[in-house]
């Protein structure tokens, strides 16, 4: 398996790639590249197809399969989610909406870091269980922001900033049909003006260089933000924020787009009033359709000043298939089966609702945000699920991440990607003819989870052609590699095949 195509591809493939060039990290200025969507709580109809009887638990990562290596591209990944995790087992049956911990895990390896909470969920969650489910998050590394344990923890948790590359952007959420009420246990981010305006002072005196509200308002399956929506938002970017996103609506609405003149100078204030359903399985396609808000921002290490420098959104949509005798949904990006970059097992109907659904975004959107899109194929898609599932950890939890949209890969691989290195595990020489099943290969070489990954315990790393390639056993006989292969292909590794060897040294 190897990544080359996939840069190649994606280095250059983004659709404003001429005005974007500039947006890479260096002495003069910093990017912090954000993605957003809006509701990423689980249906029942994924919830009722994603249990396997043979392994005798649940399997979300097909959802995201083809979605992954846009996400997995962002510094930060943020959605609204109204579920709580293995606190009961009677998943999606009450208030709680209780889901799988294996639909957490699955949001992680998607890309996503940062969830809000000010939600209906959060406000029927005894205190123990809101405990419980924020441990397990934090476990994942996944941030929830908008519910607190109490007043103490929402003074020092909210607003939530986080840093990168020296730019710091505060996360403030808000439920609207609920005031502010500290004895709530927990505590749920309610909206309430003044509540709000002292947020927002908070994260600036915090050293906040960008604030982001995210919203629950406005009414299901309206087309259009109502007038309640269009007054929170203004107050909101009245009162400092610079950027507002809503949830709730589970349809995309339309987007506000304003230059701002203040002290400082001109600049640009956005609303999404709603992102739709980033999982949507109704029985209304055109209501499937939703879209990912990518941000990214520039600050100046002269000024010290932040602004947009990119704002893009991208079609997705919820595509329901048939895989054998299983049903299967999926979240597709959608310029690009409309392309047929990718072979995708949907049938031409489902395409048609597809496009469908994309051009009323599209319509939602346009003269305020431009369409962006990253040209995919089948190989990096698997590509990606298969690196996932070695290192298990998503590509855009690296320490020392920093993106620019033309760049974005080559520094967000920066895990994997590097100097030609030394290599630690340098393999065992055996002289005359020996066969090796090498199952991955990367730019960088990095240590594989052997406690999670038992059958690959006594694997080798040599050095090749500018990839680490990994290879596991040592066959004289020919068919017993190839038997050997076969079973580390049902393990998961479908690439891996057999690499012989001459006095330590692989045969060309």
């Amino acid at each position: 398996m190897k990544f080359k195509l996939w840069l190649i591809i994606l280095l250059f493939s983004a659709s404003k790639l001429s005005a974007q060039t500039k947006f890479i990290s260096s002495d003069t200025a910093s990017y912090f590249k954000l993605m957003f969507v809006g509701d990423v709580s689980l249906t029942k109809e994924v919830l009722e197809v994603s249990y396997s009887e043979r392994k005798q638990q649940y399997d979300f990562q097909y959802l995201f399969h083809y979605i992954r290596p846009v996400l997995n591209l962002a510094d930060l990944v943020v959605g609204n989610v109204e579920n709580t995790y293995g606190i009961k087992k009677d998943y999606l049956k009450n208030e709680l909406n209780a889901a799988p911990e294996e639909f957490a895990v699955a949001l992680k390896y998607a890309g996503f870091n940062l969830l809000m909470n000010a939600n209906r969920t959060a406000i029927a969650q005894e205190s123990d269980s809101w405990k419980q489910n924020r441990d397990f998050l934090e476990s994942l590394h996944i941030t929830q922001i908008g519910s607190f344990e109490n007043e103490e923890d929402r003074y020092r948790r909210n607003p939530s900033i986080i840093e990168k590359n020296g730019l710091k952007v505060a996360f403030l959420n808000y439920f609207y049909g609920i005031p502010y009420y500290p004895e709530l246990k927990p505590l749920v981010n309610g909206f309430q003006e003044d509540v709000v305006e002292r947020d927002i002072v908070l994260a600036k005196n915090r050293g906040a260089d960008y604030i982001i509200v995210y919203m629950n308002w406005g009414s299901e399956y309206e087309l259009d933000a109502n007038a309640t929506q269009k007054k929170i938002g203004d107050f909101c970017i009245q009162a400092g924020a610079n950027l507002v996103v809503g949830t709730h609506p589970h349809v995309v609405q339309e987007a506000s787009v304003k230059n701002v003149k203040n002290a400082k100078g001109i600049h640009q204030t956005v609303i999404a009033y709603s992102l739709g359903d980033f999982i949507s399985t109704t029985s209304a396609p055109l209501q499937n359709g939703a879209c990912i808000l990518e941000l990214i921002l520039k600050k100046s290490k002269a000024s010290g000043l932040t602004s947009i420098a990119d704002l893009s959104y991208i079609p997705t949509y919820t595509a329901m298939y048939q895989e054998g005798e299983f049903l299967r949904y999926a979240i597709m990006p959608v310029s690009q089966v409309e392309k047929a970059n990718l072979n995708v097992p949907i049938d031409n109907t489902e395409k048609r609702w597809m496009s469908s659904a994309a051009e009323k975004v599209r319509y939602k959107f346009k003269g305020q945000i431009d369409e962006i899109e990253y040209e995919l194929d089948d190989e990096i898609i698997d590509d990606v699920a298969e690196v996932l599932s070695i290192t298990r950890r998503p590509l855009n939890e690296g320490k020392d991440f920093t993106l620019g949209i033309n760049n974005h890969l080559l520094q967000g691989l920066s895990e994997f990607m590097g100097e030609k290195e030394e290599i630690a595990n340098k393999p065992i020489v055996y002289e005359g003819i020996v066969y090796k099943i090498q199952f991955l290969s990367l730019r960088r070489e990095i240590p594989i989870d052997l406690d999670f990954y038992k059958h690959l315990k006594g694997y080798e790393v040599y050095f090749q052609d500018e990839y680490y390639n990994y290879v596991i056993g040592n066959f004289r006989n020919l068919k017993q590699a190839n038997d050997f292969c076969l079973d580390v292909k049902r393990n998961g590794h479908k690439y891996a095949y057999v690499v012989a060897f001459e006095n330590g040294v692989p045969k060309k």
